[in-house]
């Protein structure tokens, strides 16, 4: 049981997080087709997950990512490529983590274009404005500014933005989901809610990372064990 709370628990582990946040290597290699748990990947341990489970016709996979992340940035162009070769019975879903303060602010921009539907539009702008053009997106007057830009009308930017049980909600979602997977790096992929891939795993190679998220999205799909 984590006694720690999710805040606490994450400042204390910050300097780890922070050191596999970033090193994600864009020169992949060739890898085994075949994986071990506690070495290539981690079993979450829920008291829900059953040793055992029946295949399954739809598979799940969770990114937990933010836009502050570098890793996540250098990440999500090999991401894309994979994303536009999955089969109709895997199931993505981002999740905006917060390792510090501003990277709230950050996760609520996520779901605010998510709630317009500009989400898979605006997400490379983003990344690349934090990460390339240096703009701090965390204050939310530029953030508004930046959807502008962009195409959102202000008054659509401000009814969302402003709502805050919506995006609160949202937020409190990624904030259970993040403690009970035991997310403490970025990016970290989650195959249905039984197993997690991160950097610290993959030695910064993108092309490992998907590779074991395949793997295991295989294992989950015929109900391998």
């Amino acid at each position: 049981m984590l006694r720690l709370g999710l805040r606490s628990l994450l400042f204390l582990t910050l300097s780890i997080i922070l050191s596999s946040c970033g090193k994600i290597d864009n020169n992949p290699k060739t890898h085994p087709k075949s994986f071990k748990a506690g070495k290539d990947y981690e079993v979450i341990s829920r008291s829900e997950i059953t040793p055992k489970s029946a295949p399954k016709t739809q598979v799940q996979v969770i990114e937990f990512f933010s836009y502050a992340c570098p890793a996540c940035y250098h990440f999500e162009p090999t991401l894309d490529k994979w994303l536009a070769t999955q089969p109709n019975y895997v199931k993505f879903e981002r999740v905006p983590i917060v390792f510090q303060p501003s990277w709230r602010s950050l996760a609520r921009a996520f779901y605010i274009a998510k709630m317009l539907g500009v989400e898979k539009e605006l997400t490379p702008a983003i990344f690349k404005a934090i990460h390339v053009e240096g703009q701090d997106l965390s204050n939310p007057k530029l953030q508004e500014e930046f959807f502008m830009k962009h195409g959102v009308k202000q008054h659509e930017f401000e009814s969302i933005a402003s709502f805050s049980p919506g995006i609160d909600a949202q937020l409190l979602r990624s904030d259970t989901l993040m403690q009970d997977d035991k997310i403490l790096a970025a990016p970290t992929l989650v195959i249905d809610n039984r197993y997690k891939v991160d950097p610290s795993m993959i030695g910064g190679d993108p092309a490992r990372f998907l590779q074991v998220t395949d793997y295991l999205i295989e294992k989950v799909r015929k109900g391998d064990e």
